[in-house]
């Protein structure tokens, strides 16, 4: 089985700097505040549909700008582009005329949009249609996506993953999550995977022995050897539930993504997973069948629409402490030695610190000390005073004095997050002490240790310093911060648009 599971949970890595990604984005500045909105869509690029039968499409709605935003709204189709009837579009319940009223979005909130189609049956001079679908703020355009719509005869398998509503955990609860796995296809599929990634640190109760730890996406797959019939619907029972349980000590305020995918198996694969949990120990992860469907005999198809085979939600952790204390350090050596230190945050816990999101950058202020050029720096860094002010037009890493360093992962209790820095001890009169001041964490409560000395330290024959690292070129630095800053939307976007899974022999 080939799994390019790895590509579409790279979301999970690239939401990390969706807060910087926001600021690179085409979206409209707040009046005389520099602050970005940005109501992003993330729908799949096509679907297929069979003649004559409904299909529910599901897409997400992101508030990926840094702040809250008023008076969304979402339209589908234009006079410029018009959905055809033969498509048998239906908006969502609530809607007027095509044009839905999302209203209000907190900042990094996701709202699940759902519509339907039913395309007519017979002969059609045009088997595809488009469906364009745009949202606004307060009456201003915001994001733009297309869906092309394939219409088939012939039909297939079309497994999908209900929606899973977010929920909200403090530190050491858990919460079972409710599984429910369909067929809108008119063909049967023999045998499933279940697959479900928490990367952000939750715990899974999967302890079953039809389900396995996966190394290639970091997450666990269980497999079914059941039919899921044409039209059919297996839950996970009560006996036999999906748990996730937050971890005493995990950080908040934070929403914790948890990825659940589902798949048709070719026989080979289930063949070869049970041979390798043949004598497993413990219970099975079963399904419970939520429809009462005539199955047919099962016929191995590809799926028609992967990308609904997929479903995401968020688990709430509320606000924990952490005490960031500033890590400082010393360039040693003698005049003309390159030296090498790392600086960057002590967190003394007790709880771990929030990664990098969409409402929360925490980052370490650098001021480097006189008498000192940089040579090579943590690719985390831009040159700047602030994440509100990063100096994308330097270009010579010698006349840098400031830096930001972005904190991306979460720290754990007594845990250090550092950056090295190289430097070159310039032949100077004064070499004044710099510092490094940890800023943006909403965990702290302590200020008294969040700011440490950079100093330099001369000896007197020199040992020649550090070992460079290997970072930003000096002649890159100028649109690197841009290239950072749009990262996060780009790898988040083009994952969400990909196959899920393709199961081959």
């Amino acid at each position: 089985m080939t799994m390019l599971l790895r590509t579409r949970f790279a979301l999970a890595g690239a939401a990390s700097v969706l807060a910087v990604g926001g600021l690179a984005l085409p979206a409209r500045a707040a009046d005389g505040t520099g602050a970005f909105d940005y109501v992003g869509i993330l729908s799949p690029e096509t679907v297929t549909v069979i003649n004559g039968q409904s299909k529910t499409v599901r897409f997400d709605l992101y508030n990926l700008g840094d702040g809250a935003v008023k008076d969304v709204r979402l339209s589908f189709g234009s006079a410029s582009e018009p959905i055809s009837a033969d498509l048998g579009f239906t908006a969502p319940a609530g809607c007027a005329a095509n044009v839905c009223e999302i209203g209000d979005l907190k900042p990094g909130q996701r709202r699940s949009v759902k519509f339907t189609l039913k395309p007519t049956t017979g002969g059609t001079a045009d088997p595809a249609g488009t469906i364009a679908l745009a949202t606004s703020i307060e009456g201003q355009a915001s994001d733009r996506s297309l869906i092309t719509v394939l219409r088939t005869d012939k039909g297939g398998v079309d497994i999908e993953v209900d929606g899973i509503a977010d929920m909200s955990l403090s530190p050491g609860a858990s919460a079972e999550v409710p599984v429910a796995i369909r067929n809108s296809g008119n063909r049967d599929v023999s045998a499933l995977g279940l697959v479900v990634l928490a990367p952000r640190g939750l715990d899974l109760a999967l302890d079953y022995r039809n389900c396995e730890p996966d190394p290639e996406i970091g997450g666990f797959v269980c497999v079914f050897n059941d039919t899921l019939a044409a039209g059919g619907a297996f839950t996970l029972p009560e006996t036999t539930p999906l748990r996730v349980k937050v971890p005493a000590g995990a950080a908040g305020p934070f929403d914790y993504p948890v990825f659940v995918a589902a798949v048709g198996l070719t026989d080979k694969f289930v063949f070869d997973f049970a041979k390798r949990t043949a004598g497993a120990a413990g219970k099975e992860l079963k399904l419970e069948s939520a429809a009462s469907v005539s199955a047919k005999e099962p016929e191995a198809v590809e799926d028609l629409n992967e990308d609904d085979n997929f479903t995401e939600f968020a688990v709430s952790v509320p606000k924990t402490l952490a005490d960031g204390a500033a890590v400082g350090g010393v360039f040693k050596g003698a005049v003309g030695d390159i030296a090498t230190v790392k600086v960057g945050v002590h967190n003394r816990g007790p709880s771990a610190t929030i990664p990098l999101s969409q409402t929360t950058v925490q980052y370490a202020h650098v001021r480097m000390p006189t008498g000192v050029a940089l040579t090579e720096l943590d690719d985390r860094c831009l040159p700047g005073s602030s994440m509100d002010d990063i100096d994308e037009s330097a270009t010579d890493l010698s006349e840098v004095t400031e830096l930001v360093c972005i904190i991306v992962e979460s720290v754990p209790d007594d845990g250090r997050y550092l950056f090295p820095l190289t430097a070159e001890i310039l032949d100077a009169t004064e070499h004044k002490a710099g510092s490094v001041q940890v800023k943006g964490s909403v965990q702290d409560t302590k200020g008294g240790n969040d700011k440490a000395a950079l100093t330099v330290e001369l000896t007197a024959g020199g040992v020649g310093g550090g070992l460079p690292i290997t970072g930003a070129p000096a002649g890159l630095i100028a649109g690197g911060g841009a290239a950072l800053l749009a990262a996060g939307l780009i790898a988040y976007r083009l994952a969400r648009r990909r196959r899920i899974v393709t199961v081959v022999e």
